[in-house]
């Protein structure tokens, strides 16, 4: 039996995902007290009076979790609906920026220069034949012939799940950091995401990359 708490809960969330005046919202509740199931039965409700409306717009709601473990849950007591997009964060990163090749490509050159700076300029101050030294000879070395290979690159590839040190991969901590800065910096990014997820909800947002979290709140 459902406590009045709950119920008012539930109702509260049910307001704010209103696709005319759309509020954010936290909710914050201690583990094991159900806020999946919270979360599920206000996602059903929800999909009886919107579904056919994001259907038609092509859109979905985006729901992020934590693990695929999790991920796999809520798509089960969701009934595989396509309303809804569940998804790992590292898979929901991907997908927004897969398709700016260009774009990834810019950046990570960006990065892997400034890298390789610093790293001279810790090998300029540091003392020749340390472990350290001979660690950050084998990271320039590695960046550099990364760097090399950029431009050869036809489209990057990813695996959520995966080692990825193929020559055009990306690792997990670049999709996530890419995703924060292309939401950060590109307007038209932003546009892409709320017009594909008008509704994002985000699982275990104190486990998700804060830089992530904070450009997309």
């Amino acid at each position: 039996e459902m406590s009045n708490e709950a119920q008012t809960a539930d109702q509260t969330m049910l307001d704010c995902l209103n696709l005319d005046s759309p509020k954010s919202f936290f909710l914050f509740a201690g583990a094991g007290s159900g806020k999946t199931r919270s979360l599920v039965e206000v996602l059903k409700r929800f999909k009886e009076a919107h579904a056919q409306r994001l259907r038609i717009e092509g859109q979905q709601v985006a729901i992020i979790t934590y693990t695929n473990a999790a991920c796999e849950e809520i798509q089960r007591r969701l009934n595989y609906d396509p309303t809804f997009a569940v998804s790992t964060i590292h898979s929901f990163a991907w997908r927004l920026i897969q398709p700016y090749t260009e774009d990834i490509r810019r950046s990570i050159r960006q990065a892997l220069n400034d890298d390789i700076a610093e790293l001279h300029a810790a090998q300029a101050k540091g003392r020749a034949g340390t472990k350290a030294a001979a660690d950050r000879e084998r990271k320039i070395e590695f960046k550099t012939k990364r760097l090399e290979n950029l431009p050869t690159v036809k489209k990057f590839s990813y695996d959520p799940n995966g080692e990825n040190v193929g020559r055009d991969s990306l690792n997990h901590s670049e999709v996530i950091s890419l995703s924060a800065e292309f939401l950060n910096q590109k307007p038209m990014m932003r546009c892409i995401l709320v017009q594909s997820y008008p509704i994002l909800l985000i699982d275990e947002s104190q486990d998700t990359n804060k830089g992530l979290l904070e450009a997309l709140i």
